[in-house]
């Protein structure tokens, strides 16, 4: 369960990226959960330009981390990119906490900030191309455990943000934190991180660029994708559901959700290490597969909850399964391009769009007619059809 621990102390290098994934994580963590409250509470914004402004965002960001995870094969030191990428987020995060107004905030987050989140796939590129001569089971431990960093930001930020800031009256000072994380990365990237092992890949930059998008919109490979988004989005769903189920029809309180939310964090870290230990024994499809069927296991036994205290039970067989459905997809993408940890790390994003667009149907689509109990065993159908797709695709891939 610890060897992937020592093989990243072991590694300055990747004991270094841990820690950038952790503060990028933190700053992420720190805006996210006050990102509606700041935006319609304080500035003024309405809901609907909320809407719009989320979903733009989220456009920008998948765009964004494509493009500059397909370039960066094709670029020898990814260091440069990283530190224009944490420079845009000190920008944009500074500008939201110094001048708080609808237009700066608007901007910054819909067009900048989503820069700086793409600073997380040029960690995970670094972080396979510092692996690159270990096993294939070692690389995908350690880029298990490494995610386990960013999960850990999310059990220490929210909250501690959230108690600094509470007698304010405003969280504006949230996104203060994150410029200071911003600036962090930026400090990592520029000054100790080290120039990477790889070496860029040859031919033309627009020609590799073009190649790419090619081979990532070729029928099996939109297939693996949509198969793995089928899986992930059942995180999504019940994300949503749960705390619905848990306020509205079982008479819960707003502190539970805080609570659930926050123990779901929280025994994600652990899960995370035991899924990279069981690397050694188990195929990374079998732990996916075995996540998914866990995790459709606890979205059926959602809809059968009649107390608050059995939300509270869930959250062990919730922690388990997400813990591999969070952190396991990156490595299969990855695994799909061994020789350009740019393209598979791309793919990642595409997987988080995709499966957000499954939710947001599912949800529509089940709870005005199913109730939010309902609305779970379509999470159960979407585990299922995906782990279907995975394991044919799985058998398509070994018979090749």
């Amino acid at each position: 369960m610890f060897h992937p621990i020592r093989l990243i102390l072991s590694r300055p290098s990747l004991l270094l990226l841990a820690v950038m994934t952790f503060i990028h994580g933190s700053a992420y963590g720190s805006t996210l959960p006050y990102l509606s409250i700041t935006a319609i509470d304080e500035l003024g914004i309405s809901d609907q330009a909320y809407s719009v402004l989320v979903f733009i965002t989220s456009l920008s960001t998948v765009l964004i981390s494509v493009s500059l995870g397909v370039v960066s094969d094709s670029i020898g030191d990814r260091r440069k990119i990283m530190v224009g990428l944490a420079s845009i987020g000190v920008i944009a995060y500074g500008a939201i906490f110094i001048f708080p107004s609808r237009y700066v905030f608007v901007c910054a987050t819909a067009l900048a900030i989503p820069f700086f989140q793409s600073v997380s796939s040029f960690i995970f590129i670094s972080v396979r191309a510092e692996t690159v001569d270990l096993t294939s089971q070692d690389a995908a431990a350690v880029n298990t455990t490494v995610r386990a960093f960013m999960s850990a930001s999310w059990v220490v930020m929210p909250g501690a943000v959230g108690f600094a800031f509470a007698s304010s009256g405003s969280m504006r000072g949230a996104w203060g934190v994150a410029g200071l994380c911003a600036l962090a990365i930026l400090f990592c990237a520029a000054f100790l991180l080290r120039k990477p092992r790889d070496q860029p890949s040859s031919g033309k930059l627009g020609d590799a660029f073009f190649a790419a998008l090619k081979e990532i919109a070729a029928p099996l490979m939109l297939a693996r994708m949509i198969s793995m988004a089928s899986v992930t989005g059942t995180i999504r769903l019940a994300s949503t559901l749960w705390p619905l189920i848990l306020t509205i029809k079982l008479g819960g309180k707003s502190a539970d959700v805080g609570i659930v939310a926050g123990l779901i964090a929280f025994l994600e870290i652990p899960f995370m290490l035991i899924w990279a230990a069981l690397l050694k024994r188990l195929s990374l499809l079998a732990i996916l597969v075995t996540a998914g069927l866990v995790y459709g296991c606890y979205m059926a036994a959602l809809s059968f909850a009649t107390a608050p205290w059995q939300i509270y039970l869930l959250t062990l067989p919730a922690a388990a399964g997400a813990a591999a459905l969070l952190s396991m997809p990156l490595t299969y993408f990855q695994e799909l391009f061994p020789e350009r940890p740019g393209l598979g790390t791309a793919l990642n994003p595409i997987n988080s769009c995709l499966a957000n667009g499954l939710m947001a149907i599912m949800f529509a689509f089940g709870a005005p007619y199913f109730g939010y109990s309902g609305a779970a065993w379509l999470g159960v159908a979407m585990a299922a059809a995906g782990i279907a797709g995975l394991l044919v695709l799985g058998n398509a891939r070994r018979s090749s």
